[in-house]
């Protein structure tokens, strides 16, 4: 099969290097066009490929100093900007909702971004993925169209704490399918996509890393995602319900790493998942929600435990 890839853009900040090896590049799927970032090992014999999916709101260029870290471990990259945010086509005419269809849409942009680039991913491969990409990363393995060696995801979006009951979920889907599901969330403080005051963000406790993610969004509009519209909640709750439901059929090494006080996602339906799957897992006492941008003493848990689960299956 051959695809339409272009070279793609990368926005800078003063001071903020690429990833070694970072090239970036334009994949066409449908009326999408997708970016995504490649890095090849910094070993001669790559240690195998990460594939990485990254979550809500989320952009390339806050994976960076993630991206180092796995190359410095001898692996290659690839990460990409999901439908509808970043770089990637926005998918309504006001570029700030964040909408999608169906997850089954970010589930075959995976798939497909990976069948691009498979000459430049050697094996094995460990799909990686935080938030709504441990969703992604998940529901992409479960329905086959990925068959990696072993998975790995942070705080994957299966159980959300401002929609804890069954009830609240009813209400957002029933408002979806009733003609509502462009409208955004009216709950939801982030409408212009501007990032909040450090002291009243969810992701993190560390306000240098912070601060960096931020400043991307302060000074590029075209990067920011502003609220999630009823119609993505409920495409979310139907992901996450597929996944928790069929969390018995996951069969590959998997290890979910949960934050402890996360403010997004609730710990206990990864503890729940993982238990189903029989997966390996991790509760990061004191962490928000973003453990890769947290402060080292929590980041640095998440490594060892990381590195501990390849050396226990041999990858």
């Amino acid at each position: 099969m051959k695809f339409d890839i272009t070279p793609g853009d990368v926005v800078r900040l003063e001071g903020v290097d690429l990833p070694p090896g970072a090239q970036f590049h334009y994949v066409q799927n449908g009326k999408v066009r997708l970016r995504v970032m490649t890095a090849a090992s910094m070993r001669e014999h790559a240690r195998g490929s990460i594939i990485f999916q990254p979550g809500r709101t989320e952009i390339i260029e806050k994976f960076f100093e993630t991206a180092e870290d796995l190359l410095k471990r001898g692996f290659a990259v690839l990460i990409l900007d999901p439908r509808g945010q970043g770089l990637s086509t926005r998918l309504l005419s006001d570029p700030l909702k964040c909408y999608v269809d169906d997850f089954e849409d970010y589930c075959d942009d995976l798939a497909v971004v990976v069948e691009a680039f498979k000459n430049d991913l050697p094996r094995p491969h460990i799909v990686m993925g935080h938030s709504m990409g441990g969703t992604i990363g998940l529901q992409t393995i479960l329905t086959g169209r990925l068959n990696p060696a072993a998975a790995v995801f942070t705080a994957p979006m299966l159980g959300l704490q401002d929609i804890q009951t069954g009830f609240m979920g009813a209400i957002m889907t029933f408002l979806a399918w009733s003609g509502l599901k462009r409208k955004q969330l009216p709950i939801y403080s982030g409408r212009n996509g501007r990032p909040p005051a450090f002291r009243i963000n969810k992701l993190t406790s560390d306000p240098n890393r912070y601060q960096l993610w931020a400043t991307y969004f302060e000074n590029h509009k075209r990067l920011r995602l502003g609220a999630p519209t009823l119609g993505w909640i409920a495409q979310a709750l139907k992901a996450f319900k597929f996944v928790n439901d069929n969390a018995e059929h996951l069969k590959i090494p998997t290890f979910i790493t949960a934050c402890g006080a996360d403010p997004i996602v609730t710990p206990a339906s990864n503890e729940a998942f993982a238990k189903a799957a029989g997966a390996d897992f991790l509760n990061i006492p004191g962490a928000l929600h973003e453990i890769l941008l947290e402060r080292d003493e929590y980041r640095d848990q998440f490594w060892q435990a990381f590195d501990t689960f390849l050396e226990k299956h041999a990858l």
